[in-house]
């Protein structure tokens, strides 16, 4: 039986919250510019990091709109503003600092989520382990940052449809090496989301990795690997296809004509369908034909690939959907 992917990023924007995707909102350092389009897509989040300077530019949206504030501001916290930072703590917001020089703050803030969904679920099977109850002294009773476990009084919705598909803002489009980054996070994700924290960034871990042990420890359960992480910006969504047959949900009033097939990993042949310029069992790699510049014909793509593809495709100014 052939395995399909389903992409959907317009799901996230839905104001039809039934059918919309749980998702976490992680808000790296960049401007917004579309203003209507991303708080759209904050409020419809369920749980909202910012990666450090992200907290800036929402605090400039804050005090023009009515948005709610962010779950955690975590990272180096360098770029930080004091005001910004002063005015969240103020309001209650957990503001964790994370000092490691082997991830960046996107990936802090990716581990601060990981993190989240593991003590949350093991306190809600009772499969806690000895180093975590060992941990009372720094975990308090009510759940990680005094976030309530699942189950009792006050514990956050989002905790009972863990995990959660992620959604990083503002990942493209700044430092090309950022960029690079941000994309590499979306070929870690098959692991990572499942629940692996990288390295330098627990308190248990060694800087090298830690040990098999402690990596067992730290993952997730297999059945997880449905959720997604994308990445999203005023000007596009990007987000990994896998080896097969990919269907992706492209309605135009939210996304714009560009769209492009990048073969990052290595060559690729690759089968299309709705696109202005379709392809046939066409070899595509860099230094040879990498199809850039294709335009979107139908709300719905198809793409049979070889090997894993990035697909990205223009993001239009929300207004009204």
């Amino acid at each position: 039986m052939e395995t399909v992917a389903t992409w959907a990023p317009g799901d996230y924007l839905t104001d039809q919250a039934e059918t919309r995707p749980r998702f976490a909102l992680v808000i790296l350092n960049q401007p917004i510019t579309d203003i209507e389009g991303f708080t759209r897509l904050w409020n419809n989040a369920s749980l909202r990091v910012c990666a450090d300077g992200g907290a800036n530019h929402i605090y400039g949206i804050k005090i023009d709109n009515d948005i709610p504030i962010p779950d955690c501001i975590t990272g180096d916290l360098d770029s930080l503003q004091s005001k910004v930072g002063n005015y969240y703590r103020a309001l209650g917001v957990s503001i964790v600092p994370d000092h490691s020089q082997y991830a960046t703050d996107f990936t802090k803030s990716l581990n601060w989520i990981l993190k989240q969904e593991q003590l949350h679920d093991s306190q809600r099977q009772g499969t806690a382990s000895d180093d975590d109850e060992d941990d009372d002294a720094t975990v308090p009773k009510e759940g990680i940052y005094g976030v309530p476990w699942a189950g009792q009084p006050g514990a956050p919705s989002w905790i009972e449809h863990a995990p959660l598909d992620i959604i990083a803002y503002g990942a493209m489009g700044g430092r090309m090496d950022q960029t690079f980054h941000a994309i590499d996070q979306l070929f870690q994700a098959k692991h990572r989301l499942n629940g692996e924290i990288q390295e330098g960034s627990g308190e248990n871990q060694e800087e090298s990795g830690g040990s098999e042990e402690s990596h067992h420890q730290n993952t997730r359960p297999s059945n997880t690997a449905e959720r997604k992480l994308m990445l999203m910006s005023d000007e596009s969504v990007t987000f990994l296809l896998e080896k097969g047959k990919n269907i992706i949900e492209s309605p135009l009033h939210l996304f714009g004509k560009t769209c492009g097939l990048i073969p990052v990993a290595m060559a690729s042949v690759i089968t299309t369908k709705g696109l202005e310029w379709d392809l046939d069992e066409t070899e595509t790699k860099f230094g040879g034909m990498v199809s850039t510049n294709n335009h979107l014909i139908r709300d719905r793509v198809e793409v049979v690939t070889t090997e894993q593809l990035i697909f990205t495709m223009e993001m239009r100014k929300i207004r009204q959907v």
